[in-house]
C-alpha cells in the first residue's frame, strides 16, 4: 500500500562499513520510491565498497553525505540534518534516527502518519522487538536513572576487561531472566531505545538539539535529560511495532575503543546532568 500523506519523515541513517544492510534497510522497509513523503540520509562514516553511492544514485530522495571520518551516531544524524535545514530551511514534520538492523512491522506509516497528526508528543519510542534478547527494548528507562547507577557504569567502563565481564553477565542474565514487556498501552517514559527514536519537529521548536558531543553511547540519556529540562513529552508508543536484528557479537561485545568512548560519555553524562 502507498501511504498518501502530506508529512514529511526524514531518516538519518549511518553507513559504517555495513553499505549492504543499509541499502537493503532503505530498498525493502523504507521503499522510498513508492513513499514519496519519506526523505533519507546517510551519512558514510566509513566504506569498503561503491554501493553506498549507486543507492543515492538509485533514489531522488536520499541523500549521501560524507564524513571524512567516523562521526558517530548522532553526529552523523547532525551532519544530515544541518544539510536537510541549508536546503529546505525548516524541519520536516518528523525525524527518525535509526539502525539499519530493523524491520518494520505492521502498517508502520499508517500508524505513525495518525500520531503525527495527534501532536502529543515531541520523542517517540515504537516497539522495538529485539531478536537477541527475546523482548521489547522500550519503554527503556521509565524513571530517572540514579547517579549512583551511572557512576557504576563509569567505572566498569573504566576498563575493557572490566566492561568485558559485566557485558557477560548482563546477556546472560537477560537471556535468564524470561523478561517480557507487561506494558501494552501508550505511556510517558523517561528514555527511550536508541535503536529507532522518533522527534516530532517540535522537539527542534522547543529548543531539542541531537547535537551530541561524545562519539558515541549515551544518546538515550542525552535526549533524555533534555526532555526533563525542557518538559517535554516523551512517550512510549506499542502500536507502532519495530523488530531490531541485533547480534551479540556485533552489538553487545565491544572493542576497547568502543568501551572508552562509553567510558567518555558516561563522564560527560555525569559531568552535564548529575553535578
Amino acid at each position: 500500500m502507498i501511504l498518501k500523506t502530506d508529512s514529511n519523515i526524514l531518516f538519518f541513517l549511518v553507513n559504517y562499513f555495513n553499505e549492504e544492510e543499509v541499502y537493503s534497510f532503505i530498498k525493502e522497509q523504507l521503499k522510498p520510491t513508492e513513499n514519496n513523503f519519506i526523505d533519507v540520509i546517510i551519512t558514510d562514516n566509513g566504506s569498503r565498497t561503491s554501493l553506498i553511492n549507486d543507492i543515492e544514485g538509485k533514489y531522488p530522495n536520499v541523500t549521501l553525505i560524507k564524513s571524512g571520518s567516523n562521526v558517530g551516531y548522532f553526529g552523523a544524524a547532525y551532519l544530515g540534518l544541518t544539510n536537510y535545514l541549508d536546503r529546505n530551511k525548516d524541519y520536516p514534520q518528523a525525524v527518525i534516527i535509526c539502525n539499519t538492523d530493523i524491520k518494520l512491522a505492521g502498517d508502520f506509516f499508517q500508524v505513525l502518519q495518525n500520531k503525527l497528526s495527534d501532536t502529543n508528543f515531541d520523542i517517540l519510542g515504537p516497539s522495538i522487538y529485539s531478536t537477541l534478547f527475546k523482548h521489547d527494548q522500550n519503554p527503556y528507562i521509565i524513571h530517572r536513572i540514579k547517579e549512583s547507577k551511572l557512576r557504576f557504569f563509569k567505572f566498569v567502563s573504566s576498563a575493557h576487561f572490566l566492561y568485558s565481564l559485566f557485558t557477560v553477565y548482563h546477556v546472560f542474565k537477560n537471556k535468564l531472566s524470561g523478561k517480557t514487556n507487561i506494558y501494552h498501552e501508550a505511556m510517558k517514559t523517561y528514555a527511550i531505545h536508541g535503536s529507532f527514536i522518533i522527534f516530532n519537529k517540535t522537539f527542534f521548536q522547543k529548543g531539542g538539539t541531537i547535537n551530541y558531543p561524545c562519539v558515541l553511547f549515551g544518546e538515550e540519556l542525552f535526549i533524555a535529560e533534555q526532555a526533563l529540562k525542557l518538559n517535554l513529552n516523551m512517550l512510549y508508543e506499542p502500536s507502532l511495532k519495530v523488530e531490531h536484528n541485533e547480534h551479540a557479537t556485533t552489538g553487545t561485545f565491544k572493542s576497547k575503543e568502543a568501551v572508552a568512548y562509553l567510558h567518555q560519555s558516561y563522564t560527560f553524562l555525569l559531568n552535564t546532568y548529575f553535578k
